[in-house]
C-alpha cells in the first residue's frame, strides 16, 4: 500500500510540474513577441501616411489667362485754391474684368497745395495678374479771389447753364433732375469752400467746377431759384463732426430732399423722402442727421414721377 501511495504522488508531482513549465514556456513565448513587434515599425501599422498640403499646392487664382488691365474712370482734372484739401478719389471708380476688389493708388508728391501751379497727379491700378493701368489728371492751384460776389454775373452763369438743360416742355421733376444731373457731374469733389456765404459758393461751382458739399448745395441752389423753385438750406450740425449741407425743394406743393453731393449710391439723394432719408441715416449712420423742428416734413410716400430716373 506505501509503495502504490508513494507512485502516485510522484507521478501527480511530475504531472503539476510539467504544466507549470509548460504554462512558463507560453508566458515567456507571447512576451518575446511583443517585443518583436514592438521593435519593428512596420509591424505596428499597414496605414499609407496622407500627403500634407504644401502652399505651392494650394488652390490659386487662375490669373495666368487674365491679359486685360483694370479700367480707371471718372478722373477730372482739379482747380483748388491756395490751402485747400483735396479728395482726390472721390468720384474715381476702378474695374478689372477678373478682380472685384483692385485698389487704387494716387501719386501726389509733385503737387504743392500752397503754391499757385498747374501739377499732374498719377493714378495708378494693378490687378493679381500683374496688368497695370495709369492715368493721369492735373491739379489747377490758384490764389482764392477776396473780391465781393458780384449777383449779376452769378445770375448769368446759373442761366447759361439752364439755357443748356432745360427745355420748355419739362415738367417740375424733369426740371429738378437736369438740375440734379449737371450739378453732380459738373463739379469735382475737393474739401474745401468758405461757407460763409452760399452765392461765393456758388460762384466757386460755377467758375471753378470744383468744391465740397457746400458748393454742391449752393450752386444747386441758384439753379433751382432761378428756374422758379422755393428752397429751404438743410444742415448737419449733429452726429459727425463735419457739417453737410443740401437743400429741400418744393415740388407740386409739398417738399422733397434734394442733395446733389457725390454718394456712394447712384442717384438716392435725388427728391427724397423724410422716411428715406431715415433709411440712408441706417447704412451710413447720422449722415442726414438734422433738426426736424426747423423744417416742413415731407410726404410719407415718394413721388411717384422721380421713378423713371431711379433705375
Amino acid at each position: 500500500m506505501r509503495t502504490k501511495r508513494t507512485r502516485r504522488t510522484r507521478r501527480i508531482k511530475v504531472i503539476f510540474g510539467f504544466a507549470i513549465a509548460l504554462i512558463a514556456g507560453v508566458v515567456i513565448w507571447t512576451s518575446i513577441d511583443r517585443t518583436s513587434a514592438d521593435s519593428n515599425p512596420a509591424a505596428t501599422s499597414t496605414e499609407t501616411p496622407t500627403a500634407v498640403p504644401t502652399a505651392a499646392s494650394a488652390a490659386t487664382p487662375d490669373t495666368k489667362a487674365d491679359t486685360e488691365p483694370p479700367q480707371i474712370t471718372g478722373i477730372k482734372n482739379l482747380t483748388v485754391f491756395i490751402g485747400d484739401r483735396v479728395s482726390y478719389k472721390t468720384g474715381v471708380i476702378v474695374k478689372d474684368n477678373h478682380d472685384t476688389n483692385v485698389s487704387l493708388g494716387v501719386d501726389t508728391g509733385g503737387v504743392n497745395l500752397k503754391k499757385v501751379g498747374v501739377y499732374t497727379i498719377t493714378y495708378t491700378a494693378k490687378d493679381a495678374a500683374g496688368n497695370a493701368t495709369q492715368a493721369e489728371a492735373t491739379v489747377t492751384v490758384k490764389v482764392k479771389p477776396a473780391s465781393p460776389v458780384n449777383e449779376d454775373e452769378l445770375d448769368k452763369l446759373a442761366d447759361t447753364v439752364l439755357a443748356k438743360i432745360l427745355t420748355k416742355d419739362m415738367t417740375e421733376v424733369d426740371k429738378l433732375w437736369a438740375i440734379f444731373k449737371w450739378t453732380k457731374y459738373n463739379i469735382g469733389y475737393v474739401d474745401s469752400s468758405s461757407h460763409t456765404d452760399w452765392r461765393k459758393g456758388a460762384l466757386q461751382g460755377f467758375k471753378q467746377g470744383t468744391g465740397d458739399c457746400f458748393v454742391y448745395y449752393a450752386t444747386a441752389r441758384k439753379l433751382m431759384e432761378r428756374s422758379g423753385f422755393e428752397t429751404q438750406t438743410v444742415i448737419r450740425d449733429k452726429g459727425r463732426k463735419s457739417k453737410h449741407y443740401w437743400s429741400l425743394v418744393k415740388v407740386e406743393g409739398v417738399w422733397y430732399h434734394f442733395d446733389t453731393t457725390p454718394t456712394i449710391k447712384k442717384n438716392t439723394t435725388f427728391l427724397l423722402t423724410d422716411a428715406e432719408l431715415a433709411l440712408f441715416n441706417k447704412q451710413f449712420k447720422n449722415y442726414y442727421l438734422y433738426d426736424k423742428r426747423k423744417h416742413p416734413a415731407t410726404p410719407t410716400k415718394p413721388l411717384k414721377e422721380r421713378s423713371k430716373y431711379l433705375k
